[in-house]
């Protein structure tokens, strides 16, 4: 990425052409049969020398994507013509969030008669794109996130999934996020909360000390003031309407219990919580007046050090993961002093199409993916917390820029919430997020967003529907 200001080193040169070979074999882009091009053309296209070109080579020969032939070169190895294809469709994000395609890789190589073909979705209308080439039958197995999830459900869609046995060594609120009238609809790989992560350079430069859990939102205005008055650069950013963000302010305007509203009127908590994000944001001493396009976009400007603080989750932290960055992260402010820290929680997990042509060589792969050999990688070559409990608390490999904190997450499960414990429907939410917009471009003032936003709760399916919980509702 363009933030990485540094000359990349040997090592990442050298994984970023193994990666990119392996991707373009494992999609088809470079089809069984065919050669690589010479040890001497890769070395200019990926500015390696031909030694080093050939020692990623040698890799690939171990994963079996390719088979050195004397005096000719590197041919993708053929599949056996038995081969089943399995299509599976997801994120993009997934290469980063848990290297997914070395693992397709790595499936592969202990099932040579399984070939994965990894589709990505549209990000954009994720539901309606799996929607469409399940019924195609295009998709044999499918990734979610749980507000992903969460959507799918409040869609009708769960009957074109598979159920699945629960595991007893998966972290149990991971796989909450997938379970629908006592079923579990996928196998959770990996999950985090939303966190604050922070610059420690920039605390020790401005005389203050690093947050804590004693934290308000009070307290960290009051830093990332004086942070921007030290360095002349903001002290805090994250993305205003991003719905894995803002929701944070919701949650802990509730506390432990879900109340939405007071008879006809919103909930007072609930209130506060938006005029502190409100309040922050308004701030543009502090807070940059920056519409970022996405969350990566607040990753890029805390690593080139526009910022100080963001809200972010371990899966962002892989793109700190071979930067000389100095940070770390700590929970969530809350509201006031001894109020609830609550945090959001994203799980990822995969599901078994139910009509897919190929369901058990679909379900090795999934439960390949959940699996402690898996779950290993996960741990040992990212920043993510895989889902299974003793992959995640196993010790830490060497390599990889961690914060000191990672382990964090163990004593913050109390606090963890999932996007449907707001009591709105994803599409409820997106509305929401959209009068947000106008409210913050003042289009509309703050009794009518609270007056919106009471609306669409007195709108909302009443209590007794799984799918959207109203009235009071207890969080996990």
């Amino acid at each position: 990425m363009s933030y990485k200001s540094d000359r990349p080193s040997f090592q990442e040169r050298l994984d970023h052409f193994v990666n990119v070979i392996r991707t373009e074999i494992i999609n088809g882009i470079r089809q069984e049969g065919t050669y690589l091009p010479a040890e001497s053309a890769l070395a200019k296209q990926f500015q390696l020398s031909n030694k080093s070109i050939r020692k990623g080579l040698e890799q690939l020969v171990e994963e079996g994507l390719i088979q050195k032939i004397d005096r000719v070169g590197s041919m993708v190895t053929p599949r056996p013509k038995e081969a089943i294809t399995l299509n599976f469709g997801c994120p993009i994000s997934l290469t980063t969030d848990f290297r997914i395609d070395e693992l397709i890789t790595e499936f592969g190589r202990r099932n040579p008669g399984i070939h994965v073909r990894r589709i990505t979705l549209n990000h954009l209308s994720y539901a309606q794109s799996a929607q469409e080439m399940i019924a195609n039958g295009l998709l044999d197995v499918v990734a979610f996130n749980s507000p992903q999830f969460q959507e799918w459900t409040e869609e009708g869609l769960l009957s074109l999934l598979e159920g699945m046995e629960s595991d007893p060594d998966i972290y149990p609120i991971a796989e909450e996020a997938f379970r629908a009238d006592g079923i579990s609809y996928a196998k959770p790989v990996s999950f985090s909360p939303v966190v604050l992560c922070y610059n420690k350079k920039h605390f020790r430069d401005a005389g203050l000390h690093e947050p804590d859990s004693y934290w308000t939102w009070g307290d960290l205005t009051a830093a990332a003031a004086k942070l921007s008055k030290s360095r002349g650069r903001h002290g805090i950013y994250f993305l205003p309407a991003s719905e894995n963000r803002y929701p944070v302010f919701l949650l802990q305007g509730m506390g432990g219990r879900f109340k939405g509203m007071s008879g006809d009127r919103l909930n007072e908590d609930i209130r506060d919580g938006l005029r502190t994000l409100n309040e922050l944001i308004a701030s543009r001493e502090t807070f940059p007046n920056y519409w970022a396009q996405g969350n990566d976009e607040t990753v890029q400007l805390f690593a080139e050090g526009q910022v100080s603080m963001i809200l972010c989750t371990y899966f962002n932290l892989n793109e700190f993961a071979h930067l000389p960055l100095d940070y770390d992260i700590c929970p969530l402010p809350s509201l006031q002093r001894g109020d609830s820290q609550r945090t959001l929680l994203l799980s990822i997990g995969m599901s078994l199409v139910r009509h897919s042509k190929w369901k058990e060589a679909a379900r090795r792969f999934v439960d390949f993916l959940a699996s402690e050999d898996a779950q290993n990688v996960i741990r040992d070559r990212t920043v993510s917390i895989p889902a299974r409990k003793a992959s995640a608390e196993r010790p830490l490999m060497d390599g990889l820029k961690r914060p000191s904190r990672y382990s964090m997450f163990r004593e913050m499960f109390p606090s963890f919430s999932y996007h449907r414990d707001l009591g709105l429907q994803i599409k409820d939410l997106r509305q929401f997020t959209k009068w947000l917009k106008e409210y913050w471009s003042d289009m509309i003032d703050e009794e009518t967003l609270y007056r919106k936003l009471e609306e669409l709760y007195r709108s909302g399916q009443r209590p007794g529907d799984p799918s959207t919980p109203t009235g009071e509702y207890m969080l996990p």
